[in-house]
């Protein structure tokens, strides 16, 4: 079970590490129909007022979750598979 089970969570694993840029993506479209307040209207906000400075600092902000999820999945992919190593 313990050497099965570790080698079966790296699939699961890669998906559910694939899926949390997705969501903030998803988050600007919830928010503009249920008008709360937060990354997404402002996203929206920036692009209607044409605020290129704040659409910049959305885009960083999405990117930075990107790379930190996949910086978390290859470490995560370590622990899962002792074959896989950090070079």
């Amino acid at each position: 079970m313990r050497h099965a089970l570790r080698n079966a969570l790296i699939a699961p694993f890669t998906v559910i590490m694939l899926q949390f840029p997705w969501l903030l993506n998803g988050v600007v479209i919830v928010e503009t129909l249920f008008n709360y307040k937060g990354f997404g209207w402002t996203l929206v906000q920036a692009a209607g007022n044409n605020d290129i400075n704040m659409l910049l600092a959305c885009s960083v902000v999405a990117v930075l979750v990107v790379l930190l999820t996949q910086l978390i999945s290859d470490v995560g992919y370590v622990f899962l598979n002792p074959r896989i190593r950090l070079a």
